[in-house]
């Protein structure tokens, strides 16, 4: 079993090979095929397992969420490791390669293929590369006949049958070059040097899945064909298949296309992990001042490998437990007024079966790291000297039975990637898949003999060494003279802080439970063809509830209120951005944030806020036994929010931290800008001066929101597993109990409500970004009708579509410009006459003129009318499997009937929606276009990096 820590890059657990050389079909039935060959847990046994007489495994579940669905996954176990200083970056880009021609299928077609069979690229069809292996996607709208003999063929091509024509792979550098920019950022470069600190004696930091610049430009068509044959072959290859077939049925499929694979050429060994040494006391800073400061204290120590047993589980969980309560203190000190971090958090990780690392990860403010670790390394030998209380041990122990019982709950309607991709996850990191309730079992047969000295040893055992060799790591924006004195000075500083024991924390009871005498039903109405009931309380009280049978012991609710961001002051647009934060930090005015969450310890309770263009929505999830308690929670909310100071004091700290580096990226600063360009300068949107988002305070959150707590019109939307009756009892006896409330919704001013799109230019908006000069960024934007009609609506958005597969062939297939071109509509039902269509592409500086005139020219294509039969298609195919899938969801569900009472439309959209798509003709779609891309109109961005 492997464990690891979460670097920004994509770490994952290395999976070593038991065989290798030419030998290996008969080696192959004398070694345990799966985890739980070496272990005494009992296997899921809705899972089958099986392995190929050439060596392949693989996986099977039959699951019915959503049913007629499937996911298929393959992966190979090889990865970015593997390589050598000459191929750096070649197992990534032969994944890439999987898309540019087989045996079978030519270039350029297998995403076409899979397109009109209603796989959208990207969302159902993908792949990925790490340090250790590389994975292949895809998401089956349908399990009939035809598409899995369609995608497994295609799995059967990628792992066996690449052409890998000189050509297509140097088509091929260009997108991959593209990619590397789409990725770089001072952020990720931070993260290399952190990766430098820890793993610098192994071959790991020189192993980034994505390769360098020069290696990209130069692996050869022999080293692809070498690595290819080398380590695509049936025994380092998984396949696992989940949806809605019978698992006798998909083993043959898999035997069928996989049975007869006979691996060519040379294996080629694997990397083999060499556990290293215990660390000296060491320091390291590394400054860039594009990134946010952070700080780490950490221990080394050599890697423990362990089988998945249950012993191990056991272990892993006491091991875990004084990580999670010193982290919870953390939190609590992080979210006091005067606290000296904004965050900070304790784990303990297994990197690459190579060290073990406990680690104290702290974000202080800009230039006070010094005094963030002064505030955080004390906790933590506070906690190796005292302990933990019995009260912390208890409530994370409820915490983790809770899980584990929701887990049990929900477990027959668990959805079907999900499932694959645990399944998949499992087997890379030598774990055992096992069953919801055997998980619980277990737990409950060894919780009560857990003791708070075996956890507070566990947890000394972790952290040992780390005052005798402290790792010490930097990051910061600012360049610091003799960073390693001055680091060594601060830990000696902060251990200089004397400790005493904790203070018994005092038991809390939840302060609102008591609403009231029950709200009467004065109205209540089915709504036969969608299947929701319609419910009105005597105090105005609106709730809307559909059963669903789609996640079995699940019930989404969301409430909405009055108060919207466009009814905030114009003259603090600042508030925007301050007042979800403020009600999310601020919690209630009996309870602060840390008090609710020790007293819903053991319960699937919790709700968060956040503001809609004229409403205000708080929203949350439970399960039938906590139905009751989550709605008193939800009401607290609604009526009795904290306006804390503290809340001010945390927000001040992560704007100071994150603000200034919204320029170290052409991302950033469109986020910054381009909403607030693309409304004629409308201060409204985009990210306001840093100066105005300081400047607020929760007494001007308090000033707008509590004119509308006392009165403001409330629906409600509950979706899930509950009876209409039960739901509309709970609420009457929550928020039916409330005072009366207003009938309607509080309308926008119509001076609000005037969003003006900006005149064309030919010439480009020109910004700066300050992060890696090779990267820039181009939008291009084009006036579109607003969203008040359905048709043109869904014309607008099937157009974006189009364009992104245009885009996606001519920018990124053809030139290699671009890694992923995006398309995308807009069209608003709050503004009136506004709306558009954009696109956004990364690409290099030098290219960015003529990719824009490439936009230009595919734009003009639209115009004149000139979108293929073919091309339509492909978009539209992708939609109406999406939109049958879509009947199978809480989410959409929950859109469609939350606010039915007051917006009808939702309803009219959802009764329609199915017809139009399959009634939508492409010549629709000329016309519409040509309105849409008319010369002139186009507004554009061009985001460059600093001269």
């Amino acid at each position: 079993m492997r464990r690891m820590i979460a670097y920004p890059l994509v770490l994952t657990a290395l999976v070593l090979s038991a065989c290798s050389g030419n030998q290996e079909n008969e080696k192959i039935s004398t070694l345990p095929a799966f985890a739980q060959d070496n272990s005494d847990l009992t296997v899921d046994p809705n899972v089958e397992y099986g392995m190929l007489p050439n060596g392949l495994r693989y996986a099977v579940r039959s699951n019915s969420t959503p049913t007629k669905t499937a996911t298929l996954l393959m992966r190979v176990d090889t990865g970015s490791l593997n390589e050598t200083d000459e191929t750096r970056g070649l197992a990534h880009f032969l994944e890439h390669m999987a898309f540019n021609g087989s045996k079978n299928i030519p270039e350029g077609e297998m995403i076409k293929r899979l397109e009109k069979f209603g796989l959208a690229f990207g969302a159902d069809t993908n792949a990925s590369t790490s340090f250790e292996q590389t994975t292949y996607q895809l998401e089956l709208p349908e399990v009939d006949e035809a598409i899995l003999d369609e995608t497994l063929m295609i799995m059967r091509e990628t792992a066996d049958r690449l052409t890998l024509d000189p050509e297509a792979i140097d088509r091929e550098r260009g997108i991959i070059q593209a990619e590397k920019r789409a990725r770089s950022s001072p952020a990720f470069d931070a993260s290399l040097d952190n990766l430098e600190f820890y793993l610098g004696d192994s071959p790991i930091p020189d192993r980034i899945p994505i390769g360098t610049v020069e290696t990209i430009d130069s692996v050869t068509p022999e080293q692809f064909r070498e690595f290819y044959e080398g380590y695509y072959r049936p025994e380092n290859t998984f396949i696992v298949l989940v949806g809605d077939i019978e698992t006798d049925y998909a083993a043959k499929k898999i035997e069928e296309y996989f049975g007869d694979w006979e691996a060519d050429g040379q294996a080629l060994a694997k990397y083999e992990a060499e556990t290293l040494p215990a660390r000296e006391a060491r320091t390291r800073y590394y400054v860039n001042p594009e990134i946010q400061t952070s700080l780490t204290l950490s221990t080394l120590r050599p890697a423990e490998i362990k089988d998945d047993t249950a012993q191990s589980r056991r272990d892993n969980f006491v091991e875990g437990l004084g990580n999670r309560i010193l982290s919870r203190r953390l939190g609590e000190l992080s979210r006091t007024t005067d606290a000296p971090f904004i965050s900070a958090s304790a784990s303990n990780s297994n990197l690459f079966d190579i060290t073990e690392l406990s680690s104290l990860s702290i974000r202080p403010e800009k230039g006070k790291w010094a005094s963030a670790l002064r505030g955080a390394e004390p906790l933590l030998r506070q906690a190796l000297k005292y302990g933990f209380s019995q009260a912390e041990l208890d409530e994370q122990i409820a915490n983790t039975r809770k899980s584990l019982e929701v887990a049990v709950q929900t477990s027959p309607t668990r959805r079907t990637p999900g499932l694959a991709r645990s399944i998949l996850s499992s087997f890379a990191s030598e774990n055992v898949v096992t069953d919801p309730a055997y998980n619980l079992e277990r737990f409950n047969g060894y919780v009560d003999d857990i003791t708070l000295e075996e956890v507070n040893e566990a947890f000394r055992a972790q952290w040992d060494g780390v005052m005798e060799a402290p790792q010490l790591y930097l990051s910061t924006p600012e360049i610091i003279e003799d960073a390693d004195a001055k680091l060594i000075a601060a830990l000696e500083s902060a251990r200089s802080v004397e400790i005493e024991p904790r203070a018994e924390q005092e038991t809390l009871e939840f302060a609102y439970t008591d609403w009231g005498p029950k709200g009467e039903v004065v109205s209540r109405e089915t709504i036969e063809d969608i299947g929701f009931e319609s419910v009105v309380f005597d105090n105005g009280v609106k709730l809307n509830v559909k059963q669903t049978p789609y996640q079995k012991d699940v019930i989404s609710i969301s409430v909405a209120m009055s108060g919207g961001q466009f009814t905030l002051p114009r003259d603090e647009p600042g508030l925007r951005v301050f007042t979800s934060n403020a009600l999310s930090l601020g919690g209630l005015e009996a309870h602060k944030v840390d008090d609710i969450r020790k007293i819903m310890a053991g319960r699937s309770v919790g709700a968060s806020q956040s503001l809609g263009d004229d409403r205000l929505y708080i929203n949350g999830s439970t399960v039938p036994d906590d139905l009751d308690l989550q709605l008193d929670l939800m009401a607290a909310y609604a009526t009795a929010p904290g306006y804390r100071p503290e809340a001010k004091s945390q927000y001040a700290k992560y704007i100071k931290s994150f603000y200034p580096t919204l320029d170290s990226t052409p991302g950033g600063v469109a986020s910054r800008d381009v909403d607030r360009l693309i409304r004629s300068g409308d201060a409204r949107f985009g990210f306001p001066s840093e100066e105005e988002m300081l400047r607020v305070n929760t007494d001007m959150v308090k000033n707008w929101l509590d004119p509308f707590l006392t009165d403001s019109a409330v629906e409600i939307g509950i979706v899930g597993d509950i009876t209409p009756d039960r739901a509309i009892e709970a609420v009457s006896r929550t928020f039916g109990a409330l005072p009366d409330r207003q009938t309607s919704f509080q309308k926008l001013a119509e001076e609000d409500v005037q969003v003006t799109f900006p005149d064309g230019k030919k010439r480009p908006v020109k910004l700066t970004h300050a992060g890696d000069p090779s990267t820039a960024l181009l939008r291009t934007y084009w006036p579109a009708p607003d969203g008040s009609n359905a048709k043109t609506s869904r014309e607008i958005s099937m157009i974006s579509r189009l364009f992104r597969l245009r885009l996606t062939e001519v920018l990124r297939e053809e030139e290699g410009a671009s890694y992923s071109p995006s398309a995308f509509a807009h069209t608003s039902r709050t503004f009136p006459d506004y709306g558009y269509l954009g696109v956004s592409l990364e690409v290099s500086p030098e290219d960015i003129d003529r990719v824009s005139a490439r936009v230009d020219e595919i734009a003009a294509e639209f115009r004149a009318g000139q979108i293929d039969d073919e091309l339509f298609e492909r978009a539209i195919k992708p939609v109406l499997e999406s939109i049958e899938t879509s009947l199978e969801s809480n989410g959409y569900w929950m859109s469609v009937i939350s606010e039915a009472q007051t917006d009808k439309e939702r309803l009219a959209r959802h009764r329609s929606r199915s017809e139009a798509y399959q009634n939508m003709k492409v010549e629709d779609l000329r016309a519409r276009a040509k309105t849409v891309f008319e010369p002139g109109s186009a507004f554009r961005v061009q985001i460059l990096p600093e001269t």
